[in-house]
């Protein structure tokens, strides 16, 4: 069967780009899709084959820092990778210390979350060392939006835009992050748009699973 994994994100558009991506891997099999941390509880009553759970911090009703601990004591045969787009020092520390089994950025490139499960599913651990996470950049271009960049010919506003989109930020949100109007947002996501050759996110995220080098 391979490695049965369960995600907890409500991040809707989020969670079918890992789907998307985990379809390519036959040694990985995506069992389930929950919202928040009480719906990890309730799945896992119901279903016991649940290898590895990717678990977002950020969750309503339960997030991913209260069900850590729970999954400790409930079902300590579960490996816990925390996917989270906190990337810094003190919140890798704090899921280790919690009781998480790895940790990586939602920007992480895909070899890296492959990496990640296969590690951690086999009774390893993977945290990215504190060297790796001080030097971090979040407004640049980590990994997989660097080589997007540098295929695609993005500037580096452009490659700042694509991260934040795939983040599910939407345009009025980019806006206000950045300091630019609307329809400067709007302009930069057409552009990114034809330079990819796509029409919409669901166009990006199937352009990233047809190329697993980036």
């Amino acid at each position: 069967m391979g490695i049965s994994i369960l995600l907890a994100d409500d991040h809707r558009l989020f969670a079918i780009g890992v789907s998307k991506l985990l379809e390519g891997f036959p040694e990985f099999k995506l069992v389930g899709q929950v919202e928040n941390g009480r719906e990890v509880v309730l799945y896992l009553e119901k279903n016991s084959q649940v290898d590895v759970l990717v678990i977002d911090l950020n969750m309503p009703i339960m997030n991913g820092i209260q069900l850590l601990p729970y999954l400790n004591r409930k079902y300590p045969e579960i490996r816990k990778l925390v996917m989270s787009g906190q990337r810094n020092k003190t919140t890798l520390e704090m899921c280790k210390n919690l009781g998480a089994n790895g940790f990586i950025g939602k920007d992480a490139c895909l070899q890296e979350f492959t990496d990640a499960l296969k590690r951690i599913a086999t009774g390893g651990e993977y945290f990215p060392s504190f060297e790796a996470v001080r030097n971090h950049r979040p407004n640049g271009a980590p990994c997989l939006y660097q080589k997007m960049r540098d295929v695609f010919s993005l500037s580096d506003r452009e490659t700042q835009i694509l991260q934040m989109i795939l983040n599910q930020a939407e345009g009025k949100e980019i806006a206000n992050k950045l300091h630019l109007s609307p329809h400067t947002v709007k302009t930069h996501r057409k552009n990114i748009y034809r330079k990819l050759n796509v029409h919409n996110v669901s166009g990006l995220l199937g352009l990233i699973r047809e190329h697993p080098q980036l």
